[in-house]
C-alpha cells in the first residue's frame, strides 16, 4: 500500500510517460537495484528479509540521491605521515523519515552519513475529513537546521501523506528537498512535484498506477506491515 489509503473514486491518474518527462524525476534502472526490487514485490517475501532487502534497496536509492553532494577539500595526515588531501561534505544534510514505514530508510542514512541529523514525522488520515494529518513531529522549527533535507517513504502513492511531511519541513526550511522512495506511483509523484517546485523525486521504480483502493500496481504491498509483520 502507499502513503495514505483513500478510495480513488475514479480519479484520473496521469500516465508514467508524462511523469517520466520532468527532470525532477529521477528513476534508478540497474541491475542489482532492479533484483532487489523483485524480491521486495514478492508477497513469499517474508517479514525479516523484507526488512534485510528493503535496507539494501534504500541504501541503494540514498546513494544515488546524494551522488551530487557538494564536497570541500580538507588536508589530513596519511599513514606514513605525511599531508594528503581529502573530501569532505560541505553542505548540512538532514533526514526526515515518515513513520512508521519510513523507518526502513534509517539504519541506512545513519550508515551512510553518521553524522547528518535524522528527523520523524508521524502522520495518519483524519477519519472525518480524510486529509492527512501530522500527530509528532520532531523537525526543528527554527530555521538554519540543514542546507538539503531528504523526506525518506518507501512507498509515494496518492501524495498526500508525502505533501504533508514536506509541508512540515517547509515551516522551518526553505531549501531544496528530495523525496527519497523506493516506489512511487504516477499520480504521488505528480502531487508531490506540484505542491512544491523545489522537491525532486529519486525512486527504484514509477510504477503503473493506483488500484481504486490507492494501492499501487504492481507495488509492494504495505510496506509498514510487512516490514513490522503486522
Amino acid at each position: 500500500m502507499g502513503d495514505d489509503t483513500t478510495a480513488m473514486d475514479g480519479r484520473t491518474q496521469p500516465t508514467r510517460e508524462s511523469v517520466l518527462a520532468t527532470d525532477r524525476v529521477h528513476v534508478i534502472d540497474d541491475p542489482l537495484a532492479q533484483v532487489h526490487l523483485g524480491r521486495l514485490r514478492d508477497r513469499a517475501t517474508q517479514s525479516p528479509e523484507f526488512g534485510q532487502v528493503g535496507e539494501l534497496l534504500a541504501a541503494h536509492t540514498l546513494w544515488f540521491a546524494l551522488s551530487d553532494l557538494h564536497l570541500r577539500q580538507d588536508t589530513v595526515a596519511a599513514f606514513d605521515g605525511s599531508p594528503i588531501s581529502v573530501a569532505r561534505l560541505a553542505e548540512r544534510i538532514a533526514g526526515v523519515v515518515i513513520l512508521r514505514a519510513g523507518m526502513l530508510f534509517s539504519r541506512p542514512f545513519q550508515a551512510l552519513l553518521p553524522h547528518a541529523p535524522l528527523y520523524q514525522v508521524g502522520i495518519r488520515r483524519d477519519e472525518e475529513t480524510l486529509t492527512p494529518a501530522v500527530y509528532t513531529s520532531n523537525v526543528p522549527q527554527a530555521p538554519g537546521w540543514a542546507d538539503r533535507v531528504l523526506v525518506l517513504d518507501p512507498m509515494v502513492a496518492t501524495g498526500g501523506s508525502t505533501a504533508r511531511a514536506i509541508a512540515e519541513v517547509r515551516r522551518s526550511f526553505q531549501g531544496p528537498i528530495d523525496v527519497v522512495a523506493l516506489v512511487t506511483a504516477p499520480l504521488g509523484a505528480e502531487r508531490v512535484l506540484s505542491d512544491d517546485a523545489d522537491v525532486r523525486i529519486v525512486t527504484t521504480a514509477l510504477d503503473i498506477k493506483l488500484n481504486d483502493m490507492g494501492y499501487i500496481l504492481p507495488g509492494l504491498g504495505d510496506a509498514g506491515d510487512r516490514l513490522f509483520g503486522t
